[in-house]
Order: structure tokens, then sequence, then C-alpha cells
């Protein structure tokens, strides 16, 4: 099957901007995983030339679940940009999403570039200056049966978006303890007891190895979204949204009309 890449992201944007995204996806379109990254990397290329600017990664269903549903076997990658980058505290229109969802998750920032194509975890703590809670915004939308990988990965998992920490604390910092998320003053998800900074690291390692393939990079001052291990919840106009990691750091957002 012949595939015009260009074409499709066009399509896509367009639908992403008109607040209806992945309609191509309701029609017959088989992409392998190779064409979906492909055709990520097209959208992005469309989005810089436009003025956006990419401003790190996110890694997306790295839960074994996750997988198991979508029926693949590894976690996905995708850009994020500046222009879906807000700081803590932010309202946010509920009209500029569809179907929104949000997940706590923890995210990284980078000190040095990660250019190596195989990085172990001291390699990868090494280079990471802070680590932080975020919010991560997404049009939860998806129009292709199951499994939906070649839609996930075209459509940047989703991602609409992520609301940035009060603070970004260094990774010399004590362990994260836990990581819950609250939505309306109701702490509706948490996870405790677990190695969150280790598996924050195994995250950007198995990034910079996925990019590597692509020649790819990971950059200084770069943010990566490192994936949630918690569920993705659905939030309504009004909602105030919390994800915290005890014992510092949160991020926090309204959802106004």
């Amino acid at each position: 099957m012949v595939v015009d890449l260009k074409e499709l992201a066009q399509r896509m944007l367009a639908d992403y901007d008109a607040r209806t995204p992945g309609q191509l996806f309701g029609e017959p379109l088989d992409l392998t995983t190779v064409q979906a990254y492909a055709l990520q990397g097209e959208i992005a290329r469309l989005r810089e030339q436009r003025g956006e600017k990419v401003i790190g990664y996110k890694v997306g269903c790295t839960s074994p679940a996750v997988q198991q549903q979508l029926g693949i076997g590894e976690p996905i990658f995708a850009r994020v940009f500046d222009s879906g980058c807000f700081p803590c505290g932010a309202t946010l229109s509920y009209r500029r999403y569809v179907n929104l969802a949000v997940e706590g998750e923890l995210a990284v920032r980078l000190g040095q570039d990660l250019s190596t194509p195989i990085v172990g975890a001291e390699e990868c703590l090494a280079v990471i200056a802070s680590i932080f809670p975020v919010i991560e915004l997404h049009h939860y939308v998806l129009r292709s049966a199951r499994p939906a990988v070649a839609e996930l990965i075209a459509s940047g998992g989703m991602h609409a978006g992520f609301v940035l920490a009060e603070e970004e604390p260094e990774v010399a910092f004590p362990e994260p303890k836990s990581l819950s998320v609250w939505i309306d003053d109701r702490r509706i998800g948490m996870i405790a007891g677990a190695d969150l900074t280790g598996a924050a690291v195994q995250s950007v390692s198995w990034l910079a190895c996925r990019l590597a393939e692509r020649g790819l990079a990971l950059a200084r001052g770069q943010v990566v979204l490192t994936g949630s291990l918690l569920n993705l919840y659905p939030v309504r106009p009004g909602s105030r949204v919390v994800a915290a990691v005890a014992p510092f750091g949160r991020s926090s957002a309204v959802i106004g009309p």
C-alpha cells in the first residue's frame, strides 16, 4: 500500500487544529509502526514550519496492562511542543480540548545532551538536572479499531499539552515516596512504595535508544514526560486538578469553560 505521508500529515494537523483529531483513522488505514512514526515526524515538521518548537518528548503506554490491551510490546514516544506547555496554576479552557483527560506523572529536565545510542541507568541519571510532577493533557479520542497502535503513535499518544510543576527540584533531593492525582480536592489515584526515580530513568534510557535508531537525540534543556503509573482521568469544566509528589512538588491547573 502506497501511503502519502505528507498528505496524511496535513489532514491530521488540520483536524487537530479544528478540535476534531484523528478523523482519518476512522477510515480504512493500515500503517506500520515505522510509517506511523514517520507520520508523527512529518506533522512535527509542519508544526515547526509554522513557528512551534519541540521542547522535548513524552513516553506513553508504559504500563504492562495498557500494552497488553493495545497489543504492543513496548511503550511509544512523541514530541511535545512549547505551544502546549503551561505554567503551574494555569486556567485551561475545556473548549480547547476534545474529551479532555489528564494524567499525573513524573517529568525530567535534562542538564546535558544525551546522544549515546545505548545508555544505562547511571548514565541517564547523570544527565538529568531535575525531576518533578506534571499534569499531562489528552484529547481522549481513539477512532480506529483496537489495537490502535498506529493512531496512538501518529497522534502523539493523544497528547494535547502539559502543565509544569511549581518547582523543579534537583535530582539530589530526596527520593520521591509517592505520586498522587487529586481532582476537586479528592484523591482519585496514588502510587506509593515504587521506585519512581528508577522508573523515570528507565523511560529516559528507552527513549534515548529509540531516538538514536531514527538519527535523533535528547538535548540539554529538554523535558521528558516519563509515563504515567496511574490511570487516565476524564475532567470537566470547573475541575481543579493537582498532581503531587511526596515529599515535595506539585503541579496544578483549573479547567475553565
